[in-house]
């Protein structure tokens, strides 16, 4: 059983996607858990946070489809939407 991810979740999943086609993330300096989802909630964008979701959550093949030739697959997608929904939900530490 898949449940929806909610707007907010899509949004900020989205605009990391397309922060990694155009090589603009905002990397902004956070310490803590709660500083990076305050940052996340306000529509900034993190290269590692990307990463990890991207290593946990999506195929070795997904990764390098959408890092080498800039394919988003719907696998991709949904990995990387299932990643952020998990660190915004709490459950990634």
């Amino acid at each position: 059983m898949t449940t929806r991810i909610s707007k907010q979740v899509k949004a900020i999943a989205d605009a990391h996607i397309e922060a990694k086609a155009n090589g603009t993330f905002d990397n902004p300096s956070v310490n803590t858990r709660d500083e990076v989802i305050k940052a996340l909630s306000e529509g900034k964008t993190f290269e590692q946070v990307l990463h990890q979701i991207e290593v946990r959550f999506c195929s070795v093949t997904s990764i390098i489809l959408s890092g080498s030739f800039d394919y988003k697959s719907k696998a991709y997608r949904s990995g990387v939407y299932k990643g952020f929904k998990t660190l915004l939900q709490g459950g990634v530490r």
